[in-house]
């Protein structure tokens, strides 16, 4: 018996409905997320910049300011890091960012401007974004003109640890709970406390010592601290993946030192006479090789726009990468083919390969870009 033309056209929009189900159950018309983002904290902007790094595009810009007094307050991220179990971003935000403050970043590591903050009543803040939707889902104050400066998480995303640069503290935070447990005092008050790392295992935290000129290694178990003197600014910390070894970037005396745990001894590699003061850096996976950002800037000193291959074994420099102007954050992809380098004045980020150690792509990210982090999509999520 011969369809008629109603019923043929029924059937055909019942096929086509059908296809489409089954095309959406594969993802045909669906947006992926990429399996890889670069977090960036554009500390001039007040925004986290999330880029696609294989793409080479920024996929959007998360703003940190908050409703205030009829008008917005606006918060300068400093530092931003993906915790470990790719489940959530953290980013230190300090209160009373202003559209331009350059002068700012060049005074003692962006100290933020304390007396707005003051006046305002807001304090500086931990905030978390929710990688999946790049959306804040909490914020975590903590306390006014403290100079949040960085951020790290426990191997088991359990626990956080952030420098207060201003208050000579590092805050301890439940990130189950986002409640701040304690403050912990490093050194005294005015060492100023500022990029931290935590070793592999879970047991210690490495803080470098901007104005105390030390290594600071804290047993996280019982809260006592080895004073290690670098005889430098400190700026940024380091830990080998195999545990074995620490770093930390010493701004004005040009130098990486490396803590070795094993035998408590301090080795320092001189950097090239070209270095204009070294900022943030970041080991490889097999713990042979260091990237140092040197950024110079600060303190009046020149800009730089090189990044260093630092080989661990021979002590030396072995690279010289060329990059933005003034490099500052330093982060390496999972798979270790690409370092992501943020360039403070440039106002972009450099995607360097590892293959051939140099610069094969540049992004517009923003306004005065610090911290850097890499978030990849877990297996079967």
């Amino acid at each position: 018996m011969a369809f008629s033309p109603m019923k043929k056209t029924v059937s055909i929009l019942l096929l086509c409905a059908v296809i489409a189900v089954g095309f959406l159950s594969y993802g045909y018309f669906r947006t992926e997320t990429p399996v890889e983002k670069v977090y960036i904290a554009a500390e001039g902007d007040g925004k986290i910049v999330v880029v696609d790094p294989i793409k080479g595009k920024v996929l959007r810009s998360i703003d940190l300011s908050i409703v205030h007094e009829g008008g917005t307050f606006s918060f300068a991220p400093h530092n931003v890091q993906v915790s470990p179990d790719n489940r959530s971003v953290w980013v230190t935000a300090n209160a009373g960012a202003h559209s331009d403050h350059s002068a700012w970043a060049r005074s003692a590591f962006a100290h933020g401007d304390e007396e707005s903050a003051a006046d305002s009543g807001e304090k500086d803040e931990i905030i978390i974004i929710d990688p999946e939707t790049d959306t804040v889902t909490e914020r975590i104050p903590i306390g006014a003109g403290l100079h949040l400066a960085h951020v790290v998480l426990t191997p088991d995303s359990r626990r956080a640890y952030v420098t207060a640069q201003n208050a000579g503290v590092v805050f301890k935070v439940d990130a189950i709970s986002h409640k701040v447990l304690k403050a912990i005092p490093i050194g005294e008050k005015s060492d100023e406390p500022h990029g931290i790392r935590i070793t592999p295992d879970g047991a210690k935290a490495v803080i470098a010592m901007l104005k105390g000129k030390t290594l600071i290694v804290l047993d996280l178990a019982t809260e006592k601290a080895e004073v290690i003197p670098t005889g430098g600014a400190g700026v940024q910390a380091g830990v080998a993946p195999d545990g074995t070894v620490a770093v930390v970037s010493l701004y004005d005396t040009k130098e990486l030192a490396l803590y070795l745990f094993g035998t408590k001894t301090l080795l320092k590699i001189p950097l090239p006479q070209s270095s204009r003061g070294p900022v943030q850096m970041y080991l490889t996976a097999d713990s042979k090789f260091v990237y140092l950002a040197d950024q110079g800037y600060y303190f009046g000193e020149p800009t730089s726009d090189l990044v260093y291959k630092i080989d661990l074994e021979k002590l030396e420099v072995v690279k010289e990468i060329k990059a933005g102007r003034a490099p500052h954050g330093v982060a390496i992809s999972p798979d270790g083919a690409r370092v992501y380098v943020t360039n403070l004045l440039s106002g972009d980020l450099s995607v360097i390969d590892t293959a051939t150690d140099s610069e094969v792509k540049r992004i517009g990210v923003g306004k005065e870009p610090n911290g850097v982090s890499v978030w990849t999509k877990n297996s079967g999520d």
